[in-house]
């Protein structure tokens, strides 16, 4: 079978358990502060967003490995939006990708281009809105 077992259970205080079942990870959620919650771990909806953030990162990763490119340390800053009026959803969600500064310009294109392929971002992209910012070198504090 072709499919990952993740076990999800509620506790106490709008608080989520979930466990991947073959690797026995844990996560847990938190409603936000703004929706009744503690706001003390990821919300679903910040996993969502996250979710976007680390399969760009991991589906570049891939590509390089595959080429035998030796990439230095790949980071994202996401930024989230939700929706102010109406039911309450995701409305975008903004990648600052910061790739290394001295990454060539012909590598960077074809990590561009495997970032459009990410299997998260083709499964939202039609229901939110979604930018990819591109930088290279160090994120700026």
């Amino acid at each position: 079978m072709n499919y990952t077992k993740i076990n999800c259970k509620s506790l106490a205080n709008l608080q989520t358990q979930s466990i991947h079942s073959s690797s026995g990870s844990v996560i847990y959620t938190d409603a936000p502060k703004d929706h009744d919650g503690n706001g003390k771990d990821f919300a679903p909806t910040d996993l969502l967003a996250t979710a976007l953030g680390t399969c760009v990162i991991t589906i570049m990763n891939i590509e390089a490995k595959r080429r035998a490119w030796n990439i230095e340390e790949i980071n994202v800053i996401i930024y989230k939006r939700m929706t102010s009026k109406g039911p309450r959803k995701i409305k975008s969600i903004v990648l600052e990708i910061f790739m290394p500064q001295d990454l060539d310009y012909e590598r960077l294109k074809v990590l561009q281009n495997i970032a459009l392929e990410c299997p998260v971002k083709l499964n939202l992209e039609e229901s939110i809105d979604i930018d990819l910012n591109w930088h290279q070198g160090e994120i700026d504090k």
